[in-house]
């Protein structure tokens, strides 16, 4: 670095130490001594000693026409600089160097922890090995175990380890330093005359979850010293860095089990979503009766949205449709309950309000003690008659949409089904334009959706769509309005179903 330096400065620059009496050249270009003290009338030359730098002396030799001084206000402060960073890393490598030993023992720690699942199956190796370090007799590792309110012993080294209690209660007094170190979250000393000799010293083991509050996992004591005394500040610096190992430790094995009963539960799920996605009919089941287009999406892994067909002979078909008033796991259980219901009568040509009045029937005790409802569309079409007869337990979002003029509105005939268990039913019957008209159903997943500044999709919207793309087949109109949505709000908050058919 010197010679660029020196090149930046126009300058040649040594630099010296004085060793035993003669002058020692450490950098720059070869010479026998500096040129200094300078001769009676030259200043073609300075030789100053470097600030804080351990009797080391610069000397610049600078250019034609440079002044010493000058160039030695320049590169003097960038030299000290260097010089007190290298001194800093002297520094730093003895006192490196000088803890090895507990070093090596973090390291060890780390390693031991790395290689195994459970801090249990290394807890007494690590005790032995930090005992051994910090000349501590009696060593002990205590884990919290909040659900029994107390510290819990998983291991322990030492001649007295028959006297000392395997659980301590977390609300002891704070004369039990273990104790006093989970409740002050600190590094706790004292005696503790009644388990072993000489002083404690308690370690809490705490993890910090990134974004998280810190935890108390547990402790990590040592007592008894070697040669009596207190443990120095050295020493307990030490016992913290490896209780903050070992606490992160048991807190990663804690998580990695709380993650794979979450990974068990997710492929649970993944099943019974599948199997949830299976119990609701394709629209092949229609095929040569009518064109229709269906999406269903779960805002949870399960959903209480439900769709389900049915046909007649002689053209005629049913659809359901419907929405339980939750979603997740209760709902979805709900919902499979009325598609099973709706598989068993629906298919019995029995009028719209009768079937629904069956599988009220059918729900009853489930709907009282979950204290749920759902709202259910189910309409037959039959094009021999030219009529939609249709029951419509509360359901909001139900419409024709004939060719021309506006979409109308299939208003419900009575309240949800599980909110007035012996209020009637109801059925309509209305003309229907078989070829033209289509039914179009969605749940409030799709109307409700927001954006990011909290304003909903909106029935208006919703219906502006339909009557847009009327003339579109079932299967484009559905794909525009799903991307008008997504491009509206993003990924569904809610369970959202979409139901599209023409005949």
């Amino acid at each position: 670095m010197l010679p660029s330096l020196g090149a930046l400065a126009d300058a040649t620059l040594r630099v010296w130490r004085l060793d035993d009496g003669a002058w020692l050249l450490l950098a720059g270009p070869p010479a026998a001594a500096p040129r200094a003290p300078r001769e009676p009338g030259r200043a073609d030359a300075a030789f100053v000693a470097m600030p804080d730098a351990g009797g080391l002396w610069l000397e610049v030799v600078p250019t034609a026409g440079q002044r010493p001084d000058d160039v030695v206000r320049r590169v003097m402060p960038v030299l000290a600089g260097v010089a007190h960073l290298e001194s800093t890393v002297e520094s730093l490598t003895t006192e490196l160097a000088s803890r090895y030993e507990e070093i090596d023992l973090i390291y060890t720690i780390g390693e031991l922890l790395g290689r195994s699942q459970a801090v249990a199956e290394v807890a007494d190796h690590i005790l032995r090995e930090v005992a051994s370090v910090l000349g501590a007799r009696q060593a002990g590792i205590r884990i919290v175990d909040e659900e029994a309110g107390v510290l819990r012993l998983v291991a322990i080294v030492g001649s007295a380890a028959d006297g000392i209690p395997r659980e301590v209660p977390l609300d002891a007094p704070d004369d039990v330093v273990v104790v006093r170190a989970v409740r002050t979250r600190r590094v706790e000393t004292g005696p503790q005359a009644q388990w072993v000799a000489g002083e404690v010293l308690a370690v809490p083991m705490l993890h910090a979850a990134p974004g998280g509050p810190t935890r108390v996992v547990g402790t990590l004591a040592l007592a008894d010293r070697a040669g009596g005394g207190t443990f120095t500040r050295e020493e307990t610096k030490l016992l913290a860095a490896v209780a903050t190992q070992i606490g992160t430790a048991l807190e990663n094995t804690r998580l990695a089990e709380r993650e794979r009963e979450q990974h068990t539960l997710e492929r649970e799920l993944a099943m019974a979503h599948d199997l949830q996605q299976k119990l609701m009919p394709t629209p092949a089941v229609l095929q040569g009766e009518a064109d229709v287009a269906v999406t269903s999406l779960s805002a949870e892994s399960l959903g209480g949205d439900f769709y389900t067909f049915a046909r007649f002979g002689r053209g005629r078909i049913g659809v359901m449709l419907g929405d339980v008033s939750s979603h997740g796991f209760s709902a979805a259980l709900i919902a499979a309950q009325v598609m099973a219901a709706a598989g068993i009568y629906a298919n019995s040509a029995i009028a719209p309000d009768e079937t629904l009045a069956l599988i009220r029937e059918s729900l009853g005790d489930e709907l009282e003690h979950t204290e749920m409802y759902l709202t259910v569309f189910y309409g037959i079409l039959e094009p021999s008659t030219g009529r939609l007869a249709y029951s419509n337990s509360g359901h909001p979002h139900a419409f024709r949409v004939p060719r021309y003029g506006p979409a109308a509105r299939l208003a419900p005939t009575a309240p949800p089904l599980g909110l007035a268990m012996d209020a009637e039913l109801g059925r309509e019957s209305l003309p229907w334009t078989f070829g033209t008209d289509m039914l179009v159903l969605c749940t409030d997943g799709l109307i409700d959706q927001p954006n990011a500044e909290g304003e909903r999709y909106g029935e208006q919207r919703f219906l502006e769509q339909l009557e847009e793309g009327r003339l579109l087949s079932p299967a484009e109109l559905e794909r525009r309005i799903l991307a008008d949505v997504a491009a509206f709000g993003g990924e569904p908050h809610d369970d959202t179903t979409l139901l599209i058919l023409r005949m």
